[in-house]
């Protein structure tokens, strides 16, 4: 019996392997709901909203329950073992990127929506362009009195839209799932980079096979070599057993 070495995964911790399905499973539930928000809304006017929202929760949701599947169907010959530590790193650090975009996306739609709510519904109309608002000023300088006019683009159905509470609570919904969202898989791309570097770490556990039979030289009638070792003398006395 000789050793060969074959490579045996150190196993997490118990504590961490619920901690880890059960951010997951979060995970999946603020996908759920970051995508039933942005198609709603998408899909009820048209406006774009979900144009970065609805891929990214698709793909993060996709990669969740990829690892949930591994988990389960692993649940007997390796129990709380997923998808490999190393491929979570690349792919939890893409998503927690992504999940900054997302962010940092709703927050300017947040900050647009605020933004148009005075002016949409203070301005006066413009009535040769009904899509426009504007508000004239007016103000002293060096050179006398002058008067400025700041034009607004806000069409009916927007202002509607901005100062409709549900869409309001729909963006701000969407920052507050997509800062979780964020939390979430940055704190699974620090595990698996920790995962990746015990694995890295940890010696490879000896392994035993059997010595394997090998072909008998060449020329010899017995397939696994001489069974007399070579010894005329027990090769001529087989021999005459076997005449007799």
């Amino acid at each position: 019996m000789e050793p060969y070495r074959r490579s045996t995964p150190p196993g997490s911790p118990r504590s961490w392997q619920l901690a880890k399905i059960a951010l997951q499973l979060l995970s999946l539930v603020s996908c759920a709901i970051v995508l039933a928000l942005s198609a709603s809304w998408t899909w009820e006017d048209g406006s774009g909203i979900g144009i970065l929202t609805i891929p990214i929760s698709i793909a993060t949701a996709a990669w969740t329950v990829a690892e949930l599947i591994t988990v389960f169907a692993r649940r007997r010959s390796a129990p709380g073992r997923g998808i490999h530590p190393g491929a979570h790193v690349g792919v939890q650090l893409i998503i927690f990127l992504l999940m900054i975009l997302a962010l940092f996306y709703s927050s300017m739609l947040w900050r647009s929506v605020r933004r148009s709510i005075g002016p949409c519904n203070d301005w006066a109309r413009d009535p040769f362009d009904p899509d426009y608002v504007y508000l004239n000023s007016t103000g002293t300088n060096s050179d006398g009195r002058y008067i400025s006019i700041n034009g607004f683009y806000c069409p009916e159905d927007y202002r509607e839209k901005v100062n409709n509470p549900a869409f309001q609570a729909a963006v701000q919904a969407l920052i507050a799932f997509c800062a979780l969202l964020w939390a979430i898989h940055f704190a699974l791309f620090i595990r698996a980079c920790i995962e990746t570097q015990r694995r890295n770490r940890e010696p490879p556990a000896p392994m035993m096979y059997p010595q394997p039979m090998w072909p008998a030289p060449y020329g010899s009638s017995h397939p696994y070599g001489d069974p007399y070792g070579g010894d005329p003398q027990r090769r001529d006395a087989s021999k005459e057993m076997n005449y007799a």
